[in-house]
């Protein structure tokens, strides 16, 4: 299946629902369901396609002057990943906010129609305007509905961070075609090896930065708690799960094609701020207080976890940041989603007042500790196979602190999650404020927990260690890349 139609089917299901809520509003609802399971179908049918490579350049030139669009093991990889968590997104946003406000649904597909255009463009400057796209989605997906002044207040400050990351982006890109007259990204592999060392490094200092600030990535993290943790629960769990994971696909991507040959030593750069993400982000998600915030400063933490991977600059390396990427968005997705339910029954996020929730809500309060469990690395769940691969890369790597840094980052957030749990399975004479039936998000998150257990299983299966190990042996060969866009 073409590339473009993974782009196409969300991209045309944004521009038609505004059409159809004014000719015939009664069709929105299905309309909206519909074109959801297409735009899923389509990106994996793509997803699939993509495991020999598949390239197109659209409007009949050729890849070095027309828009290449580009599927391989990594971007399909990450497209499965979308095409997993933008559904379930959209299933509980139904539930939560109804059909009828077709404005959320309109930004919300046009982001995952950006989403999927980051993951196959194969050119830089369409990189930054699928980029573009994307954030513009993510701010107004943070705010809605306007009228709470906390998700207002973090989407302008998302918005100002987002801009200066943008800003970097686009300096880095514009560098770089000033040096070697180049976007499309299989030539600018090769042409980028004949740029002095100075200007590389100023082209990838630019990228990167900007890569950095829209990942969330210490220090310049300072948004993602906040817009995390203020946004609406299925939006919260589209951020975590999902969205941050496309910069992190950028940083693999331009890491290992552009800059890991150039001997400008962005691997350690990568290694260093993973390493201070994990420690810093697992600090401060102990301190809190608040239920989504102590989530949010997780995912600061697991996107270090995913870069520390990419950072080892070894195939082994981002096989495991690849799986880590799946474990974090079937548990996070799944956390914010319960965790959703549970503080609008007790209408607080503080953890000390969420005492007793078992009681009234069992099912959701053990999916929770299930969940949990398996991000923070506890064996046998997932994200120990995951965390164990990435430690292995590491020490393969010879590096000592990212190890110690993981090990103790896996203990510190099983001690902030046994506090969640505690507040949980504790007494309490008072009855919840609120309990209406979540019967979408509770197939959602029941969904995120099997996937949850079959990523802590299939890692025991032979052919599905091959398979991951052949995905990193794919995403280290340039050549390979550039056969797959110039054959």
């Amino acid at each position: 299946m073409s590339p473009v139609w993974a782009i196409l089917a969300p991209l045309c299901a944004g521009f038609l629902l505004p059409l159809l809520s004014i000719f015939r509003k009664k069709a929105v609802p299905a309309f909206t369901v519909s074109i959801g399971a297409v735009s899923s179908l389509v990106s994996l049918f793509v997803a699939m396609s993509g495991w020999s490579g598949l390239s197109i350049t659209l409007g009949g030139w050729g890849p070095e002057l027309g828009i290449s669009l580009v599927v391989d093991r990594i971007s399909g990889a990450f497209l499965t990943l979308g095409a997993i968590g933008f559904p379930l997104s959209l299933a509980v946003s139904t539930e939560h906010f109804g059909l009828s406000p077709w404005r959320f649904y309109v930004i919300f597909f046009l982001s995952w129609a950006s989403v999927n255009g980051i993951l196959l463009t194969g050119d830089l400057f369409n990189l930054f305007v699928f980029f573009e796209i994307f954030s513009v989605a993510a701010y107004l997906m943070v705010s809605y509905p306007p009228r709470f002044w906390r998700a207002v207040e973090a989407s302008l400050k998302y918005l100002i961070l987002g801009t200066v990351g943008a800003l970097f982006l686009l300096l880095g890109i514009a560098y770089s075609f000033m040096a070697t007259g180049q976007l499309n990204m299989a030539a600018l592999s090769l042409l980028l090896l004949s740029v002095p060392s100075a200007t590389l490094t100023v082209i990838a200092g630019c990228i990167f930065t900007g890569l950095f600030v829209k990942s969330g990535t210490v220090p310049t993290h300072f948004w993602l708690p906040d817009a995390h943790s203020s946004a609406q629960t299925s939006v919260s769990a589209l951020l975590s799960g999902v969205l941050v994971k496309v910069s992190l696909y950028g940083m693999i991507r331009l890491s290992y094609l552009l800059f890991m040959d150039a001997g400008i030593g962005i691997m350690p750069v990568m290694m260093a701020f993973g390493t201070l993400s994990v420690i810093l982000g697992h600090l401060m998600a102990f301190q809190q207080e608040d239920v989504k915030r102590l989530l949010a400063y997780s995912t600061v933490a697991q996107v270090g976890t995913i870069l520390v991977g990419i950072g080892c600059g070894s195939a082994l390396g981002m096989s495991a940041a690849i799986l880590h990427s799946f474990v974090h968005m079937a548990s996070k997705m799944g956390l914010f989603l319960v965790a959703g339910v549970l503080v609008e029954d007790r209408g607080t996020r503080k953890i000390t007042e969420m005492r007793g929730l078992f009681f009234h809500r069992p099912l959701f309060v053990l999916l929770f500790c299930f969940l949990a469990a398996s991000l923070a690395g506890i064996p046998p769940f997932s994200g120990f196979f995951s965390k164990w691969y990435l430690l292995r890369a590491i020490s393969e790597a010879g590096y000592i602190v990212p190890s110690v840094a993981l090990v103790g980052g896996t203990v510190v957030s099983a001690a902030y999650y046994l506090r969640i749990a505690r507040a949980f399975f504790s007494f309490s004479d008072e009855p919840p404020a609120h309990r209406r039936p979540h019967p979408v998000t509770f197939r959602a998150v029941l969904f995120l927990s099997i996937l949850c257990l079959a990523l802590a299983v299939i890692p025991l299966i032979p052919w599905f260690r091959d398979f991951l190990g052949d995905i990193g042996i794919y995403g280290m060969s340039g050549d390979l890349y550039r056969n797959v866009v110039s054959p």
